[in-house]
């Protein structure tokens, strides 16, 4: 496995990763109607290129370029994204991923990562020194979606 920055060259497999993993993995913690109104977010490309284009953005690929994870930082210090192929799950792609993104934002100068993490995510996060602040209920799509404001000090 290797972790590089992303290119507009990954949009189709991350895209298909997210669409994959929403439907496969965050399954098992919210409803299908969720589900549905989550993975839609996979079809918006200028949504998912302007992403890759303005964050610090990686991917983790084989060397047959297979795509296994993503992840991605705001200048500010925002986790905004962190996916693993559901085919991938447990494999440490999730942490070694982490660890890139944990190092670039100290080299930037940020002392506190944010995110707003999943149900489902929030095991990983809990694991990996991410405190919650807050439970959120978010209305996205005529529908209440819970998740977790979590912090890390670096």
């Amino acid at each position: 496995m290797q972790i590089r920055p992303a290119t507009p060259a990954d949009l189709e497999g991350i895209t298909r990763l997210f669409f994959s993993t929403v439907n496969n993995v965050n399954a098992k913690d919210y409803s299908p109607e969720h589900i549905q109104a989550w993975a839609e977010a996979a079809f918006d490309q200028e949504f998912w290129l302007d992403k890759i284009s303005s964050l610090h953005f990686w991917v983790a690929d084989t060397e047959d370029s297979e795509l296994l994870g993503f992840i991605s930082l705001t200048t500010e210090g925002y986790l905004d994204h962190l996916y693993v192929h559901d085919k991938h799950q447990n494999e440490g792609i999730a942490t070694d991923l982490l660890a890139i993104l944990e190092a670039k934002a100290r080299e930037l100068g940020i002392t506190k990562i944010d995110s707003e993490v999943s149900i489902t995510a929030k095991p990983f996060f809990d694991q990996h020194g991410f405190l919650t602040e807050k439970e959120n209920r978010k209305e996205w799509k005529g529908l209440v979606f819970v998740n977790y404001l979590m912090t890390k000090a670096l």
